[in-house]
């Protein structure tokens, strides 16, 4: 009980931040660990765009795919100049075809948030099974309406969507090996805590910390989906910010992460009665 009353103190901080971010945000927080420390969340269930988070679910698919045997992540594909587009990534400045395996693709489409890799793989998953995965999981406004730089069909709406609690539950779905299959998850988490160039949710945070995510950013966007490994008090981070009217959404996006770890981290050391101590001494 007393752990709920101190997270209180995080739920009116974060409900100020939301209140005062130049823009439109919501948040939703997971605790990992198994302790009822009631709801954490701020406009949980609106709907925002969420740039390149978005390739998590199609990552799941891929390896989902891969374990019933429909695809070989091992399997060679060579990227051609047919497929360049602009934006994120590296594969667009290759002046030569390559060829790399599928699974390759899936490191370059999360860790440098490569657009080609993205396409190639939604290409090879399936639009449609991306969205039948995430109806499976209950994830309702979770949803791939479009390949990666396609401003005309995101100026028709079609625009790649979650909620901060949909977001939150899917973190944490892979996280408890629970996202339709246990050895999916654990290959969709081993790639997302490669490490990244930048990243809202670990901008603030100490270096060395283990974090699974994606971040997403479009003009006037931010999004950060992650699972944060603390030692002894694991959790889901879901953040995100639309209608910026600022320059870079991802600083409230980054402020929201570090208050949700200022308060896991003064938990991760304490006891049941608000005792720090070292971690070794902590069972």
């Amino acid at each position: 009980m007393s752990q709920r009353a101190f997270l209180r103190g995080l739920q009116h901080r974060l409900e100020d931040r939301v209140a005062t971010c130049p823009g439109l945000a919501g948040i939703t927080v997971i605790d990992l660990a198994g302790v009822d420390t009631g709801p954490l969340a701020v406009n949980p269930d609106l709907v925002f765009a969420i740039g390149s988070s978005i390739k998590i679910p199609v990552l799941l698919a891929l390896y989902l795919k891969d374990e019933r045997g429909e695809l070989d992540v091992r399997q060679s594909f060579t990227v051609t100049r047919e497929h360049l587009i602009a934006g994120s990534g590296v594969l667009q400045h290759l002046d030569h075809p390559l060829t790399l395996a599928v699974e390759d693709l899936a490191t370059l489409m999360i860790n440098v948030s490569d657009n080609i890799a993205t396409n190639i793989l939604i290409d090879l998953v399936g639009l449609d099974y991306v969205n039948s995965l995430l109806d499976e999981l209950g994830l309702p406004e979770t949803r791939l309406r479009r390949k990666m730089i396609d401003s005309a069909a995101a100026a028709r709406g079609d625009e790649n969507t979650s909620t901060p609690r949909e977001s939150a539950r899917l973190m944490e779905l892979l996280y408890r090996g629970e996202a339709v299959d246990e050895a999916a998850c654990e290959r969709v988490l081993r790639i997302l805590t490669k490490p990244k160039r930048t990243s809202p949710v670990a901008a603030k945070l100490p270096m060395g910390l283990t974090i699974a995510n994606k971040p997403g950013g479009l003009e006037g966007v931010s999004a950060d989906l992650a699972v944060v490994y603390l030692e002894r008090r694991p959790y889901v981070f879901a953040g995100m910010v639309n209608y910026a009217l600022g320059d870079d959404p991802a600083e409230t996006v980054a402020e929201m992460s570090y208050d949700v770890y200022e308060y896991f981290a003064v938990l991760n050391r304490s006891t049941m009665h608000g005792r720090r101590l070292a971690l070794d001494q902590l069972t």
